[in-house]
């Protein structure tokens, strides 16, 4: 049974060039964990300096793979939190009108 995770992800302060050019393709990895369902929720703050990542998994150790796999990970500092539950609004298709 997988368990989730709560990933808190710290920024650089200064986003250099090299890190700048990592983004698009941290994009494009977060939007295929989404779709695929092993990511489930990727929040970033305003001031751009937090991250927060709710990955579903069945240890610590396959959130650090997923981790591992971020074009970023050299670059930003990580806390991971198993949640004893994670709760959110259901997500659908809009009620049908049918008149």
């Amino acid at each position: 049974m997988k368990d989730i995770f709560l990933v808190h992800i710290t920024l650089p302060e200064i986003f250099t060039p090299e890190f700048y050019k990592l983004i698009p393709a941290q994009r494009s990895l977060i939007n295929n964990l989404l779709e695929k369902r092993t990511l489930l929720n990727y929040s970033l703050d305003i001031d751009r300096q937090n991250v927060w990542a709710t990955i579903e998994a069945i240890s610590e150790q396959e959130v650090m793979d997923i981790l591992s796999t971020f074009p970023i990970i050299k670059h930003v500092k990580v806390d991971i939190h198993e949640l004893a539950f994670h709760d959110s609004a259901p997500i659908g298709l809009p009620d049908l009108i049918l008149n």
